[in-house]
């Protein structure tokens, strides 16, 4: 409370985090229209009272469409961080904890899809498998667990060296306590800020897959896809594509702020100069 008190662009950040929330929870309320209605006779309307992002090539309100599509994006980015911290958080831990041949075969297969680009990559699991939205959350999880197991192996290592786990271990604690009761809850912290920091670049992951036709389908609204179909009309309806572009904007900006805040709010270094 301290540090958003100081720092008010952290307070704000949280403010506006918390309506996008909102609208992922209750988009109907904030919408004034069903994103899916066409009106012949409202096509490419500019922004007005009526309609105050405009209308698409459809007729189509752009406001109701971004509301929707703010749903579709932060679904795609929180679940697929979600799983790719879970997945990266075991293999991180077990690869620093244990180390030895373990850590060196875990490392070298995460080395191999660190190798790839990861749109490449994340192209080469949609053109197995098809373009959906869980598809495409698989193909974002994919890309973001080789991330994630490299951050959390490093922090496994400092923490493996310290006296209490080697008492722990001395004790003749198993391994799996010592991970869950020393282990992880040192790890948490660090996983937080981790897994906000990346939710920022999935969300970049979600529209640049939706740009490329390759995200979730039509006609569900996706901000990403809504750029790309407004591309064809930038000189004469550019708020087709500015007015999703922006939102996705404040929304990494915001994340990667609480990012930061997260990071102050965790890091004994940063608690003690914030006293």
């Amino acid at each position: 409370m301290r540090i958003l008190i100081n720092k008010p662009i952290y307070f704000i950040s949280v403010l506006i985090l918390l309506f996008f929330i909102f609208i992922f929870l209750n988009p109907g309320i904030i919408a004034p229209y069903n994103p899916l209605q066409m009106n012949p006779q409202s096509i490419l309307q500019s922004p007005s009272f009526q309609h105050i992002f405009g209308t698409d090539e459809f007729g189509r309100d752009i406001f109701s469409r971004c509301v929707y599509g703010i749903r579709t994006s932060l679904f795609v980015s929180f679940t697929s961080i979600a799983i790719a911290s879970i997945v990266g958080t075991i293999i991180g831990i077990v690869s620093g904890y244990y180390g030895g041949l373990i850590d060196m075969v875990i490392m070298r297969l995460v080395d191999a899809l660190f190798a790839l680009p990861s749109l490449i990559l994340a192209l080469f699991v949609i053109s197995l498998f098809g373009a959906s939205t869980i598809n495409e959350i698989l193909a974002i999880s994919i890309i973001y667990t080789p991330i994630i197991a490299r951050m959390i192996r490093s922090v496994t290592l400092s923490i493996k060296s310290n006296l209490y786990v080697e008492a722990s271990k001395a004790l003749g604690t198993n391994d799996v306590n010592v991970i869950f009761r020393h282990a992880f809850p040192n790890i948490f912290p660090t996983w937080i800020v981790i897994f906000t920091l990346n939710v920022s670049t999935a969300i970049l992951a979600d529209a640049s897959l939706s740009f490329l036709g390759l995200g979730t389908p039509p006609p569900t609204p996706t901000l990403g896809g809504m750029i790309s179909s407004g591309t064809s009309f930038l000189p004469f309806a550019w708020w087709i594509s500015v007015f999703p572009g922006i939102i996705i904007a404040i929304i990494v900006i915001v994340i990667n702020v609480i990012g930061d805040f997260l990071d102050e709010s965790f890091n004994p270094k940063k608690i003690k100069q914030s006293i």
